[in-house]
């Protein structure tokens, strides 16, 4: 099995509200495994358009897309100014793509040659490495590995294309107007959550347009370092507008002499971003508080008064 690093294993261990996404329904319970010979030789051709999920791995990097959920990755390296740091992204596009992506997977290894991989298999790691999870019908849950190293490749070189095709666009913009005329809101706060059952705090950004196009980031400094969590995705446009008008409602614009705190609602109109005075903003962290449960995993953390100092 290729083995995660302490770093990447906290990320997801440690952070199950993150981690629940990719679990369930981003990649499945176990990270892909590079074993020595399965015991069941085969092809793609002989499983019909039954993969599930794919799992791929490559030095620091463990990628997982499910045909019915999202892509997401663990990543362990170094972040920008906070030291040694583990990244959780998820990233879930609207069905219609990721329906497209998996006919192109179907269709890109329906020769490739696959082993079974079993629970006995532990002979060590390699990366890359590359696993396709079968989905209903015989074999339900089976875990087959790629194993000529051409196929691996080619197959987290589509994995990894995905991903940066869809971080490209994950940034929302200012839908069409609500029935109150708001466009789109971005939230940021000190906000804490707990890790693996322990308190953490750290900075939520989140931001939701009424295109239905919402981003989540959440940054904590730990004892090991750092986490970074984020997830993007989308959910109806009048969902979103129907949230942004009532997330807004007590909305009152700053003016000159309010004072300034790292706290942020910042709201657009007319093409126009207006940031709320600090009364306000509270309250509407208060009416954004449902809205993180629905969109949930990175947006989960609460946001806290204004004024507070997350101490990064």
């Amino acid at each position: 099995m290729i083995s995660r690093t302490p770093a990447e294993a906290k990320v997801v261990l440690l952070v199950p509200l993150l981690a629940a996404c990719v679990l369930a329904g981003c990649g499945g319970t176990r990270a892909p495994q590079a074993k020595g010979p399965g015991k069941a030789q085969l092809t793609a051709a002989d499983l019909g358009h039954r993969v599930q999920k794919v799992l791929v791995a490559d030095k620091e990097v463990v990628a997982m897309v499910g045909r019915d959920g999202c892509h997401a990755t663990v990543r362990s390296g170094t972040e920008r100014n906070l030291g040694q740091g583990d990244e959780l992204r998820v990233r879930c596009p609207r069905k219609e793509r990721l329906a497209a992506w998996f006919a192109g997977i179907d269709r890109a290894i329906a020769d490739v040659e696959l082993a079974e991989v079993t629970d006995d298999d532990d002979d060590g790691t390699a990366v890359p490495a590359a696993e396709i999870v079968l989905g209903q019908g015989r074999g339900h849950g089976t875990v087959l590995r790629l194993v000529k190293p051409a196929d691996v490749a080619k197959l987290v070189s589509e994995v990894r294309a995905f991903g940066a095709e869809l971080e490209s666009a994950e940034i929302p913009r200012p839908g069409p107007a609500s029935p109150s005329g708001w466009q789109m809101v971005r939230v940021t706060g000190a906000a804490h959550v707990l890790l693996g059952g322990a308190p953490a705090r750290g900075v939520l950004d989140a931001r939701l347009s009424t295109s239905g196009q919402y981003f989540c980031e959440f940054v904590s400094a730990t004892e090991d370092g750092s986490v970074r969590a984020t997830k993007s995705g989308w959910i109806t446009a009048p969902l979103a507008a129907r949230a942004l008008d009532e997330v807004l409602g007590p909305f009152r614009v700053q003016g000159e002499a309010d004072a300034k705190t790292p706290a942020l609602v910042a709201a657009t109109r007319g093409g126009a971003e207006r940031r709320a005075d600090i009364a306000s903003t509270a309250a509407v962290f208060e009416r954004f508080a449902p809205l993180q449960d629905a969109l949930g995993d990175a947006c989960l953390p609460e946001l806290e008064p204004p004024g507070s100092s997350a101490g990064l």
